[in-house]
């Protein structure tokens, strides 16, 4: 379920009902290759939904990554569920949440509050309908890894902060590595997934766990990424 989507910049013509009607047509919901006990909006090929998300809104949209389970996010649910990232009774804040596949996993290992975060409304919206498809409660809100003193605020009720693949430039590299000092800083646990995105820095986090994920040949141009999990 998704609370506050307020600036969120969803599409006017793109409601929920919307939302959920195309991506059952080129995004179905599917089991998640590493951890099958969890469903996915699982695209094959971005650009079928991409192009129908534009035709409805009438204006051009950014890619449509909340459509795919990506690698890091399915290492990272993979974890939670088993255990290894305990998130029992706790406060989660995901950010760069895509699909929120993580945050679902975290909401069904028993969190006790998980607020999945995305600079993307249609991403908070996905998030919403897969935490509905689960039966599980997961609030969204936007929120930038850029925006350190929104970031601050964020943290201020947070036990566990989880990212998977979120970083996709240099700047963006800084702000995680940023986050990542402050929350070991306040004694925040960090759980972060990455396959190999050039401007990625642990910041100090150990790498635990190290898979190689099956992915949509038709978005990543291979079968496969080999994902790290560091904590």
């Amino acid at each position: 379920m998704a609370d506050d989507l307020a600036g969120a910049g969803v599409p006017p013509s793109i409601d929920r009902a919307t939302l959920a009607g195309l991506l059952s047509l080129h995004a179905p919901l599917a089991p998640v290759p590493v951890c099958p006990a969890l469903r996915a909006f699982s695209a094959t090929d971005e650009l079928p939904l991409w192009q129908a998300i534009e035709d409805a809104c009438g204006h051009q949209i950014d890619a449509p990554f909340f459509a795919v389970a990506w690698p890091g996010a399915q290492l990272v649910a993979r974890a939670i569920l088993a255990g290894t990232v305990d998130v029992r009774g706790r406060r989660v804040l995901e950010l760069g949440c895509g699909s929120g596949l993580s945050s679902v996993a975290a909401a069904l290992a028993g969190a006790a509050h998980v607020r999945a975060t995305d600079i993307d409304g249609l991403a908070l919206l996905t998030t919403s309908l897969l935490a509905e498809a689960h039966g599980v409660r997961v609030v969204t809100g936007v929120l930038s890894v850029l925006d350190d003193d929104a970031i601050m605020a964020a943290l201020n009720d947070t036990d566990v902060v989880i990212a998977a693949d979120v970083v996709y430039n240099r700047e963006l590299g800084l702000a995680l590595a940023r986050l990542i000092g402050q929350c070991r800083s306040r004694g925040i646990d960090v759980v972060v997934a990455d396959s190999g995105r050039p401007f990625f820095d642990p910041a100090g986090l150990a790498a635990t766990e190290t898979s190689d994920v099956p992915v949509p040949f038709g978005v990543e141009g291979r079968s496969s990424r080999r994902v790290v999990l560091y904590r």
